[in-house]
């Protein structure tokens, strides 16, 4: 695919990110990149605000990359009175990693004893490939994907070992061809985890549904805890990854760098890669985070690659849009209208784009339905109620996001 490019060019929203996050974009870096080590040092020496440094990084999910950053170049710079809640919290995440891998061990083993294809992905999973320990990325529950068909085993194998269904039972049957929940979510009532089921059907944001045939011929091994399980290919995993940060709005930075560091970790089939993009209309949505990725973590992307992506006036400015928040000095919440836009923008084409979003607009979730509980004869009344939520929860204008944002 030619030559291979990670040197991160000027852009013009780098200057205004304030030093309490902007030093989060370099420590990712720290072990591998002396330059990167260097600016580390030279804005832990600032005087920072060290609570929005705490803040940030756990807002971000990267406290551990920061800890480990520190531990690694700057020890001398941070008291021990100022790395006490980083330590705690990466404490904590450490435990909860522990606890989640025990499950997702007991779940994978309990579906393949009955012979039910699962697959998981993104926590634990994504850890290991991208970082090469399950215990270096942050997560707080567990995903696996399988076709809708297999829901109603699936719930009943579930609720035999322990586990809570968190969603109307009678959407385990009704999902394939009526409403389906935006996930199966069950809680493990011996662990406290959450478990989340996704399907064709509840993976809503994925402009083409997925295709399980097509992709359980990719699946790739990956070993936990000296037991060998089967998830997506890097290929597979990389549009998956850039379709959910789209989903939201690339709020979080570890969203992006996972895909910086699955990119440096594993080798990807360019080629392989952008036609899954294509087949499931998200190449844009996979160009945007390949640019955010390179311009923001200094992730290596082939110079074929990025050059489509910065040739594409979209992806520029939805990436510009996207640093822009970062930078921005207060935490709000993009409004309804600009919501919709970034989703019409971020697809492939704009009457794709349209229709997509307006799929998502009149789609009930879960939230709508716990703002008002219609009768089931009702039910097709929240496809009003949708919207109108939406614009009572974000409004015209930007403000901070709710709680309970989907």
């Amino acid at each position: 695919m030619g030559a291979m490019n990670s040197n991160r060019e000027s852009q013009p929203w780098a200057g205004t990110i304030r030093p309490e996050l902007a030093i989060l974009l370099c420590c990712a870096s720290v072990r591998t990149d002396p330059a990167a080590s260097d600016r580390f040092r030279g804005l832990l020496q600032k005087g920072l605000d060290w609570g929005s440094v705490v803040a940030n990084a756990n807002r971000h999910r990267l406290s551990a990359v920061l800890f480990d950053s520190i531990e690694y170049a700057a020890a001398d710079l941070v008291s021990v009175e100022e790395l006490r809640p980083l330590r705690e919290n990466v404490h904590a995440a450490g435990v909860t990693s522990l606890v989640l891998v025990g499950e997702l061990l007991r779940v994978y083993q309990l579906f393949d004893n009955a012979e039910i294809s699962i697959i998981p992905y993104k926590g634990p999973i994504l850890a290991t490939l991208a970082c090469g320990n399950f215990a270096r990325r942050e997560y707080s529950d567990l995903d696996f994907a399988l076709p809708q068909r297999l829901i109603p085993r699936a719930n009943t194998l579930l609720q035999e070992a322990g586990c809570r269904p968190l969603f109307d039972p009678r959407e385990a049957h009704a999902g394939e061809n009526n409403f389906a929940p935006g996930q199966y979510a069950f809680l493990s009532v011996k662990s406290d985890i959450l478990i989340e089921l996704h399907t064709e059907r509840t993976l809503r944001y994925y402009p083409a549904p997925f295709d399980f045939q097509d992709l359980t011929s990719r699946l790739i091994p990956v070993e936990i805890a000296g037991q060998t399980l089967r998830t997506f290919s890097v290929e597979d995993t990389l549009v998956i990854l850039c379709v959910h940060g789209a989903k939201h709005f690339w709020e979080r930075l570890s969203w992006i760098l996972d895909i910086a560091r699955l990119i440096e970790a594993r080798q990807v089939d360019w080629n392989l890669l952008a036609t899954i993009a294509a087949r499931m209309e998200s190449t844009r949505v996979l160009q945007l985070g390949l640019f955010l990725a390179h311009d923001l973590f200094g992730c290596s992307v082939p110079d074929s690659v990025l050059m489509a992506a910065r040739s594409d006036r979209h992806v520029r400015s939805l990436g510009a849009q996207v640093c822009e928040q970062f930078a921005a000095q207060s935490e709000t919440s993009l409004s309804l209208w600009s919501r919709s836009l970034f989703r019409v923008r971020s697809r492939d084409q704009f009457w794709q784009g349209l229709r997509h979003t307006l799929r998502l607009g009149m789609s009930p979730t879960e939230s709508d339905r716990q703002t008002l509980q219609l009768p089931r004869y009702l039910a097709p009344l929240y496809v009003i109620v949708r919207p109108w939520r939406l614009l009572r929860e974000y409004g015209l204008g930007a403000r901070r996001p709710p709680k309970n944002a989907p």
